[in-house]
């Protein structure tokens, strides 16, 4: 009788170990990827909110694409699949109202010209671009960071030169007003701010014409709708409008 008692626990035990998923399973059950679409001078931001995200969501990785706005808004529309999406750009949110129905404004920047801290052509003032021999840069007129660069450069009214070159996104403006490829470039403050230590600043007279204000919105064809809400929340969260804050974003109304 003993050795028949000791015979059924053995086979309990096993059939636990069989009908029970691993550990490994379990977790691998667990994991699942969070896209999110952002406009590129979000980048440092977002990287840092998204790791403290992951933190708080054990088995989640948040995978962004940095891209300019209307160039992600034409992705969404072409059918890539993401769960966020954060523009900067009004215009480029209501591209694809049919696919974010509600969105919210989290922030604001503001364009300003840079300079390398050198500053060979000596530029202090807007009306400097038209020194000969100068070369400026901006984004290219479609993408928020050139919409904005133009308003501002309308409202200044002065500048009569053309940049020598229009970028598909503003750290490709940032990278090459940094490295010294060009004498100036329009950039955002917030790019300002973190390269602050080789770049100078110089800002437009009308800060409403160079100012573009940032949404977000959760993806309704998005699979995991909860966990993209909640991604949202953190990023309209008290943590994330100081990491936003530190970065030189402004505060949304």
């Amino acid at each position: 009788m003993k050795r028949r008692g000791c015979f059924l626990l053995v086979a309990v035990a096993m059939f636990a170990w069989v009908a029970s998923p691993s550990d490994a399973s379990l977790n691998r059950s667990s994991n699942s990827t969070l896209t999110v679409f952002a406009a590129s001078s979000l980048g440092q931001t977002f990287q840092t909110i998204g790791k403290e995200f992951e933190a708080k969501h054990p088995g989640v990785s948040v995978q962004f694409s940095f891209l300019a706005s209307s160039t992600l808004a034409t992705q969404m529309l072409a059918g890539a699949p993401v769960d966020v999406f954060a523009s900067a750009s009004v215009t480029d949110m209501a591209t694809v109202k049919a696919l974010v129905p509600e969105s919210k404004t989290f922030a604001a920047n503001r364009v300003v010209l840079a300079t390398p801290r050198e500053n060979r052509f000596h530029i202090n003032k807007t009306v400097d671009l038209n020194k000969r021999g100068v070369k400026w840069i901006q984004c290219a007129h479609l993408v928020p960071c050139g919409v904005a660069a133009d308003a501002a450069l309308a409202a200044e009214g002065r500048v009569t030169s053309k940049p020598v070159s229009l970028e598909p996104k503003v750290s490709s403006v940032v990278a090459k007003v940094v490295s010294g490829e060009v004498d100036a470039a329009i950039i955002y403050h917030t790019d300002y701010v973190a390269n602050k230590g080789v770049l100078k600043e110089i800002r437009f007279r009308d800060s409403a014409a160079a100012t573009t204000h940032y949404l977000i919105g959760v993806v309704k064809t998005s699979g995991q709708h909860a966990l993209a809400k909640s991604f949202v929340d953190a990023v309209l969260s008290a943590y994330g409008r100081k990491v936003l804050a530190e970065a030189g974003f402004i505060r949304a109304n």
